[in-house]
């Protein structure tokens, strides 16, 4: 049987997607906690290289896989940064498919695999330098632009469309209703949240720890939204801690007002980032931060909202790393079946 790898190496974590070749099916994948931030901790990217060399041998030992049974392996992510394996320069949107594979790179690592590896080049929002009076319409990403052509095979918005994809750093991806990338706007919500979390006095009243799931409640998420409207995060977020000393509200509670003042802040930038514009707007990403993104629009803006489904997001990433290296074409846009 023939393969083709997927690696998706991003700042914390890396992802390689095992695929057969004939029917583009998902038949295995291996997470491993160690990105590129492992090449900023360690001044090097050894660690990356033998992490990536481990998990692409697990996956095809697993499985009783040769080396040479591998007829593709495409990457995207931070793994295309200064950071990773090999640094490509950004392609200014607007970015088509094609653009994106016009700009591959392929290259070698013996140290790491004895097949080549190419490369998917991330997306800044335009070409000339940056200075203090355009830095703020600048951006950049790199996967988000893989993860959002996979997107728009499986979706095929009839307009304009916004693809907000959280995480650490969440990304709202503005595409034209031709699949071409026009933009994006990066917030770092995620790492607020984090902090805010384990790093402030308000540590103690979420219990250290994020909102789970089954805790969600819409409407202190949206009160949370509001609040910060009204008067900034700085005093929404402690408006927490009055809620949880002098209210009597308990620890999920307070997790749900801070995760809906968080967001309101990254609903007033997206409103800025699209000027008005009236486009349909898809929330990818999980319980409960994808029902809170949904509710914080619907509490704090006229915009709607429509959520991305499970099976959608988890194969974004892959769909559009076939896409843009042009083993799927366009109109293809399911992968194949795993029985």
């Amino acid at each position: 049987m023939n393969v083709i790898l997927i690696i998706d190496g991003g700042t914390t974590n890396l992802r390689v997607h095992l695929l057969n070749a004939d029917t583009l099916a998902v038949i295995d994948s291996r997470k491993t906690d160690g990105g590129v931030r492992c090449t900023a901790m360690d001044g090097n990217n050894m660690r990356l290289k033998t992490l990536l060399r481990d998990t692409i041998n697990e996956l095809l030992d697993r499985h009783t896989l040769s080396r040479a049974s591998v007829t593709d392996c495409i990457a995207y992510g931070m793994i295309t940064s200064g950071m990773g394996l090999v640094e490509i320069p950004h392609v200014p949107a607007p970015a088509s498919q094609d653009d994106l594979a016009r700009y591959m790179v392929t290259r070698s690592f013996p140290d790491v695999c004895p097949f080549p590896i190419r490369f998917i080049p991330g997306v800044r929002n335009f070409a000339e330098a940056v200075n203090l009076s355009n830095c703020a319409a600048m951006d950049m990403m790199r996967g988000e632009e893989t993860e959002s052509i996979g997107l728009y095979q499986l979706l095929h918005p009839c307009r304009d469309a916004l693809f907000v994809l959280p995480g650490s750093h969440n990304k709202f991806v503005h595409m034209r209703s031709d699949g071409t990338i026009l933009g994006c706007m990066t917030s770092i919500s995620g790492e607020l949240l984090d902090s805010i979390t384990h790093h402030t006095i308000l540590s103690d009243a979420v219990g250290h720890t994020f909102l789970p799931a089954e805790s969600y409640s819409p409407d202190l998420v949206r009160a949370g939204a509001a609040e910060c409207v009204r008067s900034g995060l700085g005093r929404a977020a402690f408006a927490g801690r009055i809620l949880k000393t002098l209210g009597g509200q308990d620890t999920a509670a307070i997790q749900n007002w801070i995760l809906g003042a968080v967001l309101a802040e990254d609903v007033k930038a997206m409103d800025s980032f699209t000027k008005g514009q009236h486009i349909q707007i898809y929330i990818a990403g999980k319980s409960p931060l994808q029902s809170a993104f949904l509710d914080v629009l619907t509490e704090v803006s006229s915009c709607a909202a429509e959520p991305v489904a499970a099976a959608d997001a988890g194969q974004m990433g892959i769909l559009g790393a076939l896409t843009i290296s042009g083993i799927i074409r366009e109109g293809n846009s399911r992968l194949g079946s795993s029985t």
